[in-house]
């Protein structure tokens, strides 16, 4: 039976306070990450995974069981000491375990790069070229002029300016890794700061145009392109290089992850468990401190570093400085989806940019069950500023001793602004770690295509002899290492629930059914939209996207 929901009132009152304090040391928390945002001290005993989620877990690694030949043998080679030969020695669990075989086939191509910047694991990342949003200064585009017919097949870099048909990627934030590289098992790790340029083709797929792979413009930092042969390969690589480091710190521990368990703490420590903001959110909430308890990045009791952080490149001082700026210069108002996109000038039409376009559609969705479902509860502003539970939780996610979002409403005035702040929390829960988290495997899972930190140093020109196969092969990681990227992927390539599952009292099910109904709907609509495309994409079918941050 469902929970009827109650807001605050003065004959529960001493009730309510005594439960909340007493889930204010169940979910009591400390500053992480240069004492920057909040974890939980212990993982309370109610986040602990439950049996469905085990089975899901247990049932996804047991589908590795025709692989083991290939793991055991592939162990045995690193016992061994025996050297890679080849871009085969990293399947460690045969071709046929990713998702869309084309791309391990294909994945130096300039086509797989260019599709990746929309629909990889960063695509937050890609930003629209414009007369108000400029190219980086710093990115030294005189031989792209010179080149641009011969790389676009005749087009003009003017016209192709003020026709919004050029993008770019700056990896900027990740200069604290460049001068701080790290150490793998011996072996010293390297990662650049790129600058990327793109083309939107009639198709509306990206290609790639140049890549810078430094910051600053020189001599020793020239622009690649696809005219130069094994060197634009090797730019390639360190490109995606950046992109996983990124990801992998910026976008998805720090700016999801990190910021979810921040929501589970506050939502816990200051709302009732039958406020009906803390029912609608439960669902979206459950799991992620199970996942973000694990030793992945922070130092131990013993003082040991994470080893999936130690993977990645840059020492550990650089990595946590690098998360401690992603998450105080994260801003939760200014990446609503409406304006993030609209800010990064990727809302056009004629991109193929899922993420505009579907995501778009399932925040709109979401907005307008999340208004219906709180005007149920709040049919004046008058209630919502009567509800001392609310508020507080409002505060205590801004304040400085709080969860510190930046950006996020320190008080409800309308029940329409609590309704965005809802909703977003809901989306980022769903759909945007749907987007960012599931392409791991297929785009991550094979370490060649984008390998969590190189092993030789970037290219310095154009024309260098040094920059062969032998070179790209000697840029990868060992076996082990690798093995242990692609394992960390296939295991969290797994789904529990499905978004907009909700056991609401009975005044919302009506809610809930309609919107249940439009999402099975767009995913209907989706999945016909898929099959004329000639890249398919899932990670944004509601049929596809959890309940929750649950990997």
């Amino acid at each position: 039976m469902s929970t009827v929901a109650t807001l605050p009132s003065q004959a529960d009152a001493a009730k309510r306070q005594a439960y909340l304090e007493k889930m204010r040391e169940v979910y009591a928390y400390q500053y992480s990450y240069n004492d920057t945002f909040a974890t939980v001290l212990k993982l309370p005993d109610a986040e602990k995974p439950d049996c469905a989620y085990q089975y899901g877990s247990i049932k996804n690694l047991l589908s590795l069981l025709p692989s083991l030949p290939r793991i055991l043998s592939t162990q045995i080679k690193q016992w061994l000491k025996r050297p890679i030969t080849g871009y085969q020695d990293y399947l460690f669990f045969g071709r046929d375990s990713f998702p869309d075989t084309r791309f391990i086939d294909n994945f130096q191509s300039d086509a797989y790069f260019g599709l990746q910047r929309a629909i990889g694991i960063n695509h937050v990342t890609l930003q629209g070229a414009s007369s108000t949003n400029l190219l980086p200064t710093n990115f030294d585009l005189t031989r792209v002029r010179q080149l641009f017919p011969q790389l676009t097949a005749g087009d003009n870099f003017d016209s192709a300016f003020d026709n919004r048909r050029l993008f770019f990627v700056d990896y900027a934030m990740l200069q604290g890794l460049v001068d701080h590289q790290g150490e793998y098992a011996g072996r010293k790790q390297y990662v650049t700061a790129p600058l990327v340029l793109l083309y939107r083709q009639a198709s509306g797929v990206l290609q790639p145009l140049a890549i810078q792979l430094n910051q600053i413009p020189s001599d020793t930092n020239p622009v690649f392109t696809p005219l130069d042969g094994l060197a634009w390969t090797a730019a390639k690589l360190y490109a995606q290089v950046a992109d996983v480091n990124y990801q992998e710190f910026i976008t998805h521990a720090t700016r999801i992850h990190y910021l979810v368990e921040s929501f589970v703490i506050a939502t816990h420590q200051q709302l009732y468990k039958t406020h009906p903001v803390f029912l609608l959110l439960k669902p979206n909430l459950e799991y992620t401190l199970s996942v973000n308890v694990h030793h992945l990045f922070l130092k131990n009791s013993k003082g040991v570093p994470g080893d999936f952080g130690a993977q990645l490149a840059g020492d550990y001082d650089s990595m946590v400085e690098l998360m401690s700026t992603a998450f105080k210069t994260y801003d939760f108002t200014a990446n609503a989806l409406p304006l993030d996109i609209a800010k990064r000038e990727v809302d056009l039409p004629e991109l193929f940019y899922p993420y505009a376009a579907e995501g778009r559609k399932i925040w709109d969705l979401t907005q307008a069950f999340v208004l219906d479902y709180l005007n149920l509860y709040y049919p004046n502003t008058k209630i919502l500023a009567e509800d001392n539970e609310i508020q507080a939780w409002a505060r205590f996610m801004a304040d400085d001793d709080g969860m510190r979002i930046k950006g996020f409403p320190s008080r409800f005035e309308t029940v329409e602004a609590l309704a965005q702040a809802v909703g977003q929390i809901i989306f980022i829960t769903t759909a945007h770690h749907s987007s960012i988290h599931y392409p791991q495997y297929l785009f991550s899972g094979f370490t060649p295509a984008m390998p969590f930190a190189a092993y030789e140093p970037a290219p310095t020109t154009i024309h260098c002899d040094l920059i062969n196969q032998e070179y790209l092969l000697n840029a990868l990681p060992l076996r082990q290492p690798s093995m242990t990227q692609a394992f960390i992927f296939y295991l969290t390539d797994f789904r529990l629930g499905q978004m907009g599952n909700y056991r609401l009292e009975a005044k919302a099910q009506t809610l809930v059914k309609n919107y249940r109904e439009k999402l099975d709907a767009l995913a209907t609509q989706l999945n016909e939209d898929s099959t004329s495309r000639a890249y398919p994409y899932i990670y944004l079918n509601p049929s596809y996207i959890p309940n929750s941050v649950m990997v």
